[in-house]
């Protein structure tokens, strides 16, 4: 299934995985974001591009254009969905000796 020239690879009944086409199909991070329909219809996006997370929508229309959406965004210049988080540095553990 093709939208906004994204791809939508099924990998399931009612369960896609959305990818970038501009990057390899073996890329993780092609993947902008899985799209599920449950049992009651209602259609849930886990978000792979920008802030993590999911969302529900009432149909699949809505749902196509929310990740084609999100995915423009994320390809604005300086848009901060443009670049993946930066890593919160950590200290190591406190010793028990």
């Amino acid at each position: 299934m093709q939208h906004a020239g994204l791809r939508w690879d099924e990998i399931a009944e009612d369960a896609w995985r959305v990818c970038d086409p501009a990057r390899s199909a073996s890329d993780a991070e092609a993947v902008i974001a899985y799209v599920e329909r449950g049992a009651d219809g209602t259609i849930e996006v886990v978000w792979l591009c920008g802030t993590a997370g999911t969302q529900i929508f009432v149909s699949i229309g809505d749902a196509r254009r929310a990740v084609a959406e999100r995915y423009a965004a994320s390809r604005r210049e300086g848009s901060p969905m443009s670049t993946k988080p930066v890593p919160i540095a950590h200290r190591p553990p406190l010793s028990t000796a």
